[in-house]
Parts: structure tokens; C-alpha cells; sequence
């Protein structure tokens, strides 16, 4: 299996794939010009938001004159056929969205067994990406989240990458939240002996022949400092641990 973890994966100027450091030249070699595609979902129950989200999705793979011959969405509707879904495509995106509840999601079917068996292509966006580690922070997003015990901590993810990944991330750190600085006061104080690797829009990781690879922008916190490791239209290979 291929895997691109992204950011976020559209340049939305365009409504096309992003060709920040490379990254559509790779997809598009990578899934060919034809997809059978699955859509898992971040909220299982969030019907109206994974369709508008996987339709999306493939319009954008359209525009790059990607056949999208079939479409599927896995929810709580059907992943009880979850192992034949994935027998069916080649493409599977994991979806963006609330990271706690799309964690919870991937722990109630062995989504996990599913992705060791799946020979084509992943595409993980925003929450899917998070999710896709070995172990997933659990960033507080909404209102209330920096003093719930379901947030600020570490959980199982899918094992994909070594590496915790927060997407979207904005070199000002002026995100707020509850009244505090989203990574002064809060991911800062957390990160103390485990680092975390912090993209914005436009940096993505994926497995390449030679190894994991981070391409563009990627900043690390840990031991309440952050360093940039890398700049747009650089790449680094990630150390197996």
C-alpha cells in the first residue's frame, strides 16, 4: 500500500489537486487514471457531511481526468461489509474531521486488518492523517476540549507512520481556544518527552520506495520548544524507530 498523509490535499484557488512539493505529480502516478474509491468517514453517523465530503473528493479527481468509476462511503451504515467494500477499490480516503470521534469509529471494525491487506492507494486528510499514527493526540478542537479528559492525550491509532502529526498548522501558533493559546497553553505544556511533527495545508508524508518521507514544511515541538525541520521543496526521510 501507497499512503499519503496530507494536510489538506486541494489547492483551493484551483479546485485541483495541490502541486506544493510534488504532491499531485505523486498521487496521480500513484492511483492511476482510474478509481474505485472508498470514502471512510470521520463521524459514523454524520451522513449528510461524508457524502457532500466524498463527492467533493471526487470531483477534484475528476478535474485531474481521474475516472472515478465507483464511489463507496463507509459508516455506521455498512461496516459490518467493511472487508468487502475494501476488496472492491483501489483508492481509500480517510476522511477529515473530529479526530476523537473518527478514532472511536476505527476501533468498533478491524479497519486496521482491512489497511494490511489493501494493495492500492491511501489517502489520509486532516483527521484521517492524525488517526493514521502509531499513537494519535487527541488535539482539543471544540469549545470545552482543553478541560475534557477525552482530550490533551494519547491514544492507539492505525500504526501506519511512527510519527504524531497535527495538520494545519499556522507558524503564528495564534490559534485560541477556551480562552487559551491552543499550543502555548496547551500542546506545548503535553509535549514534553515525545515529539510532535506540526504541517501546515500543502506538506504531506508518504512511503516512498526508499523509505517514509516528509515533504515540505514541518515544524517539531517538543520539550516546550519547536524547531523547523523542513521548508517547502524539501524532503526528509523519517528515522524507523
Amino acid at each position: 500500500m501507497r499512503y499519503f498523509l496530507t494536510s489538506y490535499p486541494i489547492d483551493d484557488t484551483t479546485g485541483k489537486l495541490s502541486e506544493k512539493n510534488k504532491f499531485r505529480e505523486r498521487f496521480l502516478l500513484s492511483i492511476g487514471e482510474k478509481v474505485d474509491m472508498l470514502f471512510v468517514a470521520s463521524d459514523p453517523d454524520g451522513y449528510e457531511f461524508s457524502e457532500f465530503f466524498a463527492s467533493d473528493i471526487s470531483s477534484v479527481l475528476e478535474k485531474e481526468e481521474v475516472e472515478v468509476s465507483s464511489l463507496y462511503i463507509l459508516d455506521n451504515r455498512n461496516k459490518g461489509k467493511a472487508a468487502s467494500l475494501f476488496k472492491k477499490c483501489n483508492l481509500v480516503v480517510l476522511a477529515g474531521g473530529h479526530v476523537p470521534t473518527q478514532n472511536k469509529f476505527f476501533a468498533s471494525f478491524p479497519i486496521k486488518m482491512l489497511l494490511s491487506r489493501f494493495k492500492g492507494t491511501l489517502l489520509g486528510i486532516s483527521a484521517g492523517t492524525m488517526n493514521s499514527g502509531k499513537e494519535v493526540y487527541l488535539m482539543p478542537e471544540e469549545e470545552g476540549e482543553t478541560k475534557s479528559d477525552e482530550c490533551n492525550k494519547l491514544v492507539k491509532g492505525l500504526g501506519l507512520t511512527s510519527l504524531v502529526i497535527i495538520p494545519h498548522y499556522p507558524e503564528a501558533e495564534d490559534w485560541k481556544l477556551d480562552g487559551l493559546n491552543l499550543y502555548k497553553d496547551v500542546v506545548y505544556p503535553f509535549f514534553q518527552n515525545r515529539a510532535v511533527m506540526c504541517i501546515p495545508d500543502g506538506t504531506y508524508v508518504y512511503n516512498s520506495d526508499e523509505g517514509e518521507v516528509i515533504c515540505g514544511e514541518c515544524w517539531s515541538i517538543i520539550d516546550g520548544k519547536r524547531n523547523r525541520i523542513s521548508v517547502d521543496g524539501e524532503e526528509v526521510f523519517v528515522e524507523k524507530e
